[in-house]
């Protein structure tokens, strides 16, 4: 259980970095309300009825249980990797018996606590004053949900810490994560639940890591999944994260050669 000590005195590091920058992190959060403003768009769209099967109280309960995932879900990782390039920190950490990467993972569980005591209160308040929400409580989905949020944090993490090895290479990495970040917001289902595209978009994206950041996560939460359904998902999930953790495996150990302690 070596790890689980290291991780555990990675988290208490973390924790007090968080606790001393707690006014920052809730300032990270509002990037989070998009969520809560585009909830207010679609509300207005669906007030004179449903929406490719999406009524009000569906879309309420969609973009609450998303504001959830996407805090839960909350990465930065490749901003803190291109700083730590760019001005040479990242030599100390190569010479600690632990990979760098274990630090950031830590950081940000920890810094979860913080993004659910705020977020989780407002949200459940919400659901339970709005009549006929659609929450399913079937023992397959509450067993499926957790192992789906663990997925859909692990394809944001690790992409974006892929962007983040940029840095190893360019000075400019900045681009490429607001890029990367504009696409993610899109196409994961921030801004519009994936039912909302046009069919043949569904299906392109079915296959794609996208949807399995945060819509997938939702329709579990939901209960808008086949048994089929779900299980197909939670495959291409999974699928998309073990590609990820080898990707980003593989690209960590070309690009720690081209480290040349400041800059890249």
């Amino acid at each position: 259980m070596w790890w689980l000590r290291k991780y555990i005195a990675l988290g208490k590091a973390g924790w007090a970095l968080i606790m001393e920058y707690r006014a920052q992190v809730v300032i990270w959060m509002t990037s989070s309300l998009l969520m809560v403003i585009m909830l207010l768009v679609w509300l207005s769209i669906s007030s004179e009825g449903a929406v490719n099967g999406y009524s009000s109280a569906d879309f309420i309960t969609y973009f609450m249980v998303g504001w959830i995932v996407r805090n839960l879900t909350a990465v930065w990782a490749s901003w803190e990797l291109d700083f730590n390039i760019r001005e040479g920190r990242l030599s100390p950490m190569l010479l600690r018996p632990i990979h760098p990467i274990h630090n950031d993972i830590a950081v940000h569980w920890v810094e979860k606590l913080l993004r659910l005591g705020i977020v989780v209160p407002i949200a459940a308040i919400v659901l339970l004053l709005t009549p006929e929400v659609h929450l399913d409580f079937s023992p397959l989905n509450i067993l499926t949900f957790p192992v789906s949020l663990i997925g859909a944090w692990l394809i944001v993490f690790l992409s974006d810490y892929l962007v983040g090895i940029l840095a190893f290479w360019t000075s400019q990495v900045g681009a490429f994560i607001n890029g990367f970040f504009g696409i993610r917001l899109v196409l994961s289902g921030a801004i519009a639940p994936v039912a909302m595209f046009p069919p043949a978009v569904q299906e392109v994206l079915r296959w794609s890591p996208f949807p399995y950041m945060l819509n997938f996560s939702v329709d579990v939460a939901m209960g808008r999944l086949t048994p089929e359904a779900l299980l197909t998902g939670l495959i291409v999930q999974w699928g998309w994260a073990l590609f990820f953790i080898c990707a980003a495996w593989a690209f960590w150990k070309i690009a720690v050669r081209s480290y040349s302690a400041v800059g890249a």
